[in-house]
């Protein structure tokens, strides 16, 4: 599900929980850095998914 939210924000929940948001500062952001690692979010991921089975 997409929500907006406030300039600049970026989450990914899973279940509810918050596993991943951008980082960095409003500098670093308006040159496009900062997301998450999409490995390390994949991983959280999985790791929910095997858990729930």
């Amino acid at each position: 599900m997409i929500t907006p939210g406030a300039t600049g924000q970026f989450e990914i929940l899973a279940d509810g929980e918050r596993i991943a948001e951008r980082g960095g500062n409003w500098f670093t952001r308006r040159l496009g850095a900062g997301y998450p690692d999409l490995e390390s979010v994949v991983a959280q991921l999985r790791k929910r998914r095997d858990k729930g089975q």
